[in-house]
């Protein structure tokens, strides 16, 4: 894809070239609600902007999602090779298990923002802070927290499982150890 083709996918969906791929699927989809032809923006000016005209700018709209989505994909993919070399570098210094911070750290590496992963995984900004954090005492019931971990390690490129599991184990010393 050409430069000009890749900015011209951006300026379509009313970007800037540095757009993560959370705030492409929201640009995405208001601008399809904001042109669909039941649209309380466009309903005061339907005559002079008619469905021919709208149908033409949501195809352009889904074009660009479509292309911008599968380039995002290609790159995070490139990154999850360079993600997994970040990993075994971590788990060569003694990190035998995932735990907040860890996961915080590895979050920074990749260039995600906590409100990047809060979009992509539907959880609150707040809880994936208390988990980064280990606010033990505040987060959600075990089996909450088991699936917010899930999808918070495959944001990551992590292995779900073994993130939750180690994480949950923490978890259960802390609890074990106010409940004495």
């Amino acid at each position: 894809m050409s430069r000009e083709e890749y900015k011209k996918y951006f300026e379509i969906l009313e970007l800037s070239l540095e757009a993560s791929m959370s705030e492409i699927k929201m640009a995405f989809n208001h601008l399809k609600k904001l042109y669909s032809s039941d649209s309380m923006a466009i309903s005061p000016i339907q005559d002079e902007f008619p469905q021919k005209k709208r149908r033409q700018i949501l195809k352009e709209i889904e074009t660009a999602h479509t292309k911008l989505m599968a380039l995002l994909e290609e790159e995070q993919s490139e990154s999850k090779y360079q993600h997994s070399s970040l990993v075994s570098e971590g788990q060569k210094a003694d990190r035998t298990s995932f735990s907040g911070p860890m996961l915080k750290e590895l979050r920074e590496n990749l260039g995600k923002e906590l409100y990047e992963i809060a979009l992509d995984t539907k959880i609150r900004e707040e809880i994936l802070e208390k988990i980064e954090l280990e606010k033990f005492d505040t987060l959600p019931q075990e089996t909450y927290l088991k699936a917010h971990l899930s999808n918070y390690a495959k944001c990551l490129f992590l292995d779900p499982k073994k993130v939750a599991d180690d994480y949950i184990k923490r978890y259960k010393v802390w609890k074990s150890s106010t409940e004495i």
